[in-house]
């Protein structure tokens, strides 16, 4: 999934921004590992080269997911967030102060910066209502639709989607227990909403009656 529709990566290779690539230093992360927490000090902004991270944020024993950024996309470590990786991950990273004496250069950065930062604000917000006013199958169901929608690859009258998140990923995305969300997905296979392909991947026959289906 692309977070901001921009991959800053293609931009890099650009002859004329060698200088601003020249301040990117890399650094890896195995899968699962925490590359910053929400105390990190460094003040760095960061490209995905590699891999994809989870942005979210904890309290006491509860995580809620704002975000999966994958290649390209660029984010900061200061925001008061946890940055997970979620595959083995390389990460270009740059102190704030260097990547802002170039971005005046580089219009491109700016703007995909304030996308990504929209993205996650709106995610913030959705995360917020989603917990007030809506409950986990409705949550679930959404995020299938816009998967679908977004994302889906035609196949005869149907689509199929590739989630790219283990049953634990998506439960945290959710806000949710891994069986819960295990549960409900089975429920839509069951119901004829869905079939299974593979770890991660659903065939939905028909979008209109899965868009259809009131909450369980």
């Amino acid at each position: 999934m692309k977070f901001s529709g921009v991959n800053l990566l293609d931009a890099l290779e650009k002859d004329e921004l060698a200088e601003l690539r020249a301040v990117f230093a890399e650094r890896s992360w195995p899968r699962g590992a925490i590359a910053f927490d929400a105390d990190s000090t460094e003040n760095l902004a960061f490209i995905i080269a590699e891999g994809r991270v989870r942005i979210y944020l904890a309290y006491e024993d509860k995580e809620f997911t704002l975000g999966i950024l994958g290649p390209g996309d660029l984010y900061s470590t200061h925001a008061g967030c946890f940055i997970q990786a979620l595959d083995d991950t390389r990460l270009l990273l740059a102190d704030v102060q260097s990547v802002k004496r170039c971005m005046a250069e580089v219009p491109l950065f700016t703007r995909t910066m304030v996308r990504v930062l929209g993205n996650i604000l709106q995610n913030s917000f959705s995360i917020i209502g989603g917990l007030a006013f809506k409950d986990i199958y409705d949550r679930l169901m959404d995020y299938i639709l816009i998967e679908a929608r977004d994302n889906g690859v035609p196949e005869g009258e149907g689509l199929v989607i590739s989630m790219g998140l283990t049953m634990e990923q998506l439960a945290q995305l959710m806000g949710a227990s891994r069986q819960t969300v295990s549960t409900l997905l089975n429920d839509m296979v069951r119901a004829g909403l869905m079939e299974k392909r593979g770890r991660g991947s659903y065939f939905i026959p028909r979008l209109e009656a899965l868009e259809r289906t009131p909450a369980g």
